[in-house]
């Protein structure tokens, strides 16, 4: 055992759940705005639909993400006979818990790339993946603001 206070500990392990989504959510911002930037750039020679691009992709991704992060009804769980009250056994009982499924390509390169690559994150403390993507698409939003806003990409 460690000898750390539950608190430290616990912080520890928020800290690399955090940083395993960031590094998720960069990754897949960078995906879409690189693939999009090299396409423009090859052709006009501008970001202005990068900035479209990352906007739209942007607000689709948190749409889905959310849907996918509302909770199942009361109805369904008692169906499922997961509806359970108590803590630890609703953790142990739920399907669709935290790290209950296989990581996504996505989520492995994530996790090749440095500085997860120097960080041992257990596959069963990470966000979902609907997270995860919930985080990469204020990240697309939020660059696309700052594209217009700050760099001043409009169209000309």
């Amino acid at each position: 055992m460690s000898d750390r206070p539950p608190e430290v500990v616990g912080a520890i392990r928020l800290g690399r759940k955090t940083l395993d989504a960031l590094a998720y959510a960069v990754l897949l911002a960078a995906a879409v705005a690189g693939t999009s930037a090299f396409f423009e750039l090859s052709g006009e020679g501008t970001l202005f639909r990068t900035k479209f691009v990352l906007f739209w992709v942007g607000f689709a991704l948190l749409a889905y993400a959310s849907f996918q992060l509302r909770p199942d009804s009361p109805s369904k769980m008692e169906s499922k006979g997961e509806f359970v009250t108590s803590g630890d056994d609703r953790q142990k009982k739920a399907s669709g818990s935290v790290g209950a499924q296989s990581p996504t390509r996505l989520e492995r390169l994530a996790g090749w790339l440095p500085p997860l690559r120097w960080v041992e994150v257990n596959q069963n403390d990470r966000f979902s993946t609907h997270t995860k993507q919930f985080l990469a698409a204020v990240l697309m939003l939020g660059t696309s603001m700052a594209m217009e806003f700050v760099f001043g990409i409009a169209a000309v």
